[in-house]
């Protein structure tokens, strides 16, 4: 990974990424839930569920299609992204407490999902020669977990001693250097990226990626679930951000076992079957979780959910990125993810305003999990030779 540039320089546009998100999402933890009454963090939810699933209304009918457009453009959709949220993160640091907030969050989530479908689409184009897929996904995912704990460490303590203001500043500097790490991505390997045919997005609803979509939409519809479920249990068992803190700890470990394991799994078994194994394996975690609540419980399920969730989005991109001509992948990632962000907050919906019990919970979660995996597994058991890209093993 180290010495093949291109995918080098992905990878430090990767790590700045995911460290300035984590810089700003523990810089407003307080200000968004743990610091009001229950009833009202419920409400504060809402609104942020709203503006999680906003930029995806400007995603896929404008961002995809554009950036698949012209040569370079993926490349300067990751630079634009990281120059942005610098700029964002800054401005936000001394309106954290005014209606302003939620502007420049919007900005910020925008920004964010448009670096994500830009560099998801960049992979191909970087990978070191004889590389697959699964393996550039795997490294990227890893990345990811290991920015976003370089960032969040350092948040915690500028938290407490400097107050999220410093934090929000720092996140804008790690932004900035995201751009420079940007500044030499590829540019790709087309003059000019040619307008969506009318059938084409119908040609990519093969059998294979369209079970490998509801897969992945049930994945992150039970993520955004467990995600606010646990969150609430834990409000109303009493526990504070830091015990919240441990189980997104847990799902942050989880996530980069899942990153190890999916290119060791995939020599004995193919995305589309790695699908299945972390749907099953997460409806029995979901089950074993219905037990005693506490927040040791909530911190291995998060972890298992982590694992299962990071695994089987590496199986999927692979699918992905291996049947998506070229000329359409930036608007397919874009679609499929419009689609995932819709079920996450979907779930999340669900958690927020239908109040639940551990038990009854874990058990709703285990019949998600369980009802995808049956919903999937007929598409996901056939092959199909793709449309481009590089080999998905």
């Amino acid at each position: 990974m180290v010495g093949w540039v291109p995918f080098r320089r992905l990878a430090q546009a990767q790590a700045a990424h995911a460290a300035g998100d984590a810089l700003v999402a523990v810089a407003l933890a307080d200000t968004l839930f743990f610091a009001v009454p229950l009833g009202e963090a419920r409400d504060r939810v809402g609104l942020y569920l709203a503006l999680t699933m906003a930029p995806f209304a400007v995603l896929s009918p404008v961002v995809g299609p554009v950036i698949d457009r012209w040569r370079g453009a993926y490349r300067g959709a990751i630079l634009l992204a990281a120059a942005g949220r610098a700029l964002l993160a800054v401005l936000l640091s001394s309106r954290t407490e005014r209606l302003t907030l939620y502007p420049l969050a919007f900005g910020l989530l925008v920004l964010s999902r448009v670096h994500g479908v830009s560099r998801s689409a960049l992979v191909p184009e970087s990978l070191p020669p004889e590389r697959s897929l699964m393996w550039g996904n795997a490294w990227l995912a890893v990345v990811s977990v290991v920015g976003g704990v370089a960032g969040a460490l350092p948040a915690v303590g500028l938290n407490a001693w400097l107050g999220h203001d410093a934090t929000l500043w720092f996140a804008g500097a790690v932004f900035a250097a995201g751009a420079v790490a940007a500044f030499r991505l590829p540019r790709g390997t087309q003059e000019a990226r040619q307008r969506e045919a009318p059938g084409e997005w119908r040609k990519l609803l093969s059998a294979r990626l369209l079970a490998g979509g509801i897969a992945m939409a049930g994945s992150r519809a039970a993520v955004g679930y467990l995600t606010f479920l646990l969150a609430f249990l834990l409000r109303a068992a009493g526990e504070s951000g830091r015990g919240f803190a441990v189980v997104v700890a847990a799902a942050g470990i989880g996530g980069f076992a899942g990153s190890v394991v999916a290119p060791l799994l995939r020599a004995v078994l193919r995305e589309s079957a790695l699908l299945l194994v972390t749907l099953a394996g997460m409806t029995a975690a979901a089950l074993w979780a219905a037990g005693d609540f506490d927040v040791t419980r909530a911190a291995v399920l998060a972890g298992a959910a982590g694992l299962g969730s990071g695994a089987g989005r590496l199986a999927f991109d692979s699918l992905l990125q291996h049947d998506a001509p070229e000329a359409v992948r930036g608007r397919t990632f874009a679609r499929y993810e419009t689609i995932f962000q819709l079920w996450w907050v979907a779930g999340a919906t669900v958690a927020t305003f239908v109040p639940l019990g551990a038990a009854a919970g874990m058990r709703v979660l285990a019949g998600v999990y369980a009802v995808t995996a049956v919903l999937s597994v007929r598409g996901l058991a056939r092959r199909h030779p793709g449309t481009g890209g590089r080999c998905a093993s």
